[in-house]
Formats: C-alpha cells, sequence, structure tokens
C-alpha cells in the first residue's frame, strides 16, 4: 500500500502462448538463476520496449486498441459513461482472442458502471 494515491495502470497480457525456453548462454559459466537476477537488478522501463517476452505479451494490446480503451478511459474518469461505455465495450472485443476472451480492464470498469448507473 501507499500512503499517496497515485494511478494504476493495466490490461490484460496474452498468457496462452509458447514461450521458448529460458536458458544460460551457451558459454557462460552463471547458472540461469543468477543472470536472471542480474537482469532484474538492472531492470529499467526500456525493457516493456526491448525484451522479446514483454514485448510478445502484449502482443494483442495494438496501437488502435491502447487509443480506444485510453479514451473509454478518459470518458469514464471525465463522468462521459455513455461514451465510455461505448469505447470500452469495443476494446474488449478488440481483445477477444486472448485467454479470458475480452479486455478484464475494460470488463471490470463495464461492470462498475453497470452496477453504479
Amino acid at each position: 500500500g501507499s500512503n499517496v494515491p497515485m494511478p494504476i495502470y493495466t490490461y490484460d497480457t496474452f498468457q496462452n502462448q509458447v514461450f521458448p525456453q529460458l536458458r544460460a548462454p551457451k558459454y557462460s559459466n552463471l547458472a540461469l538463476e543468477d543472470i536472471l537476477s542480474r537482469q532484474a537488478e538492472n531492470y529499467d522501463a526500456s525493457a516493456w520496449t526491448s525484451d522479446p517476452d514483454l514485448t510478445q505479451l502484449r502482443c494483442l494490446a495494438t496501437h488502435q486498441f491502447k487509443k480506444t480503451f485510453e479514451r473509454g478511459l478518459t470518458d469514464y474518469l471525465s463522468g462521459r459513461w455513455d461514451f465510455a461505455r461505448e469505447q470500452l465495450e469495443k476494446a474488449d472485443k478488440m481483445m477477444a482472442s486472448n485467454d479470458i476472451g475480452g479486455d478484464g480492464p475494460s470488463r471490470a470498469i463495464l461492470k462498475y458502471m453497470k452496477e453504479n448507473d
């Protein structure tokens, strides 16, 4: 938890796919755990665009999806729920081919709006 309110950004990742097996480099004398630990210690935000596994997890989050979800979220936060509902339903449909058949964050906001409208 935090005493300071902060925004949280989330969207679903495509988990139900095959990833290459992790291995230590061929000529390394380090164990895979040591290599991964070092990578974690040197983490920076550029990993989200340069790490092949992270980009593969986000393969369904296209530019168009992100813009649609962002419009829906902005409308939701601004109290324009009719517009938000339209955009979030569209974003949910864009993610129909993922593991859960839609977009979890869009569905969570849509559910909240339905229960509180």
